[in-house]
């Protein structure tokens, strides 16, 4: 266990197109919010789940409710890393079930000097499996004032790492697929 990295899993969205709480519905055997538990639980001192439902609890981790509301993934980065006790913290959404430990190495690799490492690949960004430091708290607290909720167009405002991770998107096509819907279920 590496003492110095805090985990955060984000599983506060609306899931308006699930019907319900992503995080909370079985895929394949398992609660989604399950396997962000197990991909970040070897590298994290502590795990905080971002939500404002108090239903993630029984996962015995602390949760964290947004102090902005309806804001987005912004809104639950922020109350997160403002209550996060470590510099840096593995951010992970509770819907991405096939992103692997290479991916997370990946950006713990090369984080020195900056501010956010964030995958890039063919199609695009990945803020929602990133690497943030704590300070970006405040960071995010200035956007939210701001009224900036796009995270992809508010996170190129600090020091971002952008690393290539379409070497890992060939070996592992599935990578970033998030579930959004009963069907992705099957």
């Amino acid at each position: 266990m590496t003492t110095q990295i805090g985990g955060i899993i984000i599983a506060g969205g609306k899931s308006s197109r699930m019907g319900t709480d992503k995080g909370l519905m079985e895929y394949q055997g398992k609660l989604l919010v399950q396997y962000a538990i197990d991909l970040l639980n070897p590298l994290c001192a502590e795990i905080v789940i971002s939500t404002n439902q108090t239903e993630y609890q029984q996962f015995g981790l602390k949760t964290v409710h947004d102090v902005f509301i309806d804001c987005g993934p912004i809104g639950g980065l922020h109350a997160a890393l403002e209550e996060s006790h470590f510099d840096w913290n593995l951010v992970i959404a509770c819907d991405v079930p096939f992103v692997r430990p290479e991916l997370l190495s990946l950006l713990l690799a090369d984080k020195d000097g900056w501010d956010a490492v964030v995958p890039l690949h063919a199609r695009g960004i990945e803020p929602l499996v990133a690497l943030y430091r704590k300070e970006m708290a405040s960071f995010f607290e200035t956007k939210l004032y701001e009224k900036q909720y796009k995270l992809q167009r508010v996170i190129r405002d600090c020091k971002l790492n952008l690393v290539d991770a379409d070497r890992l998107v060939h070996k592992f096509p599935d990578l970033f697929r998030n579930i959004n819907s009963v069907g992705d279920l099957i």
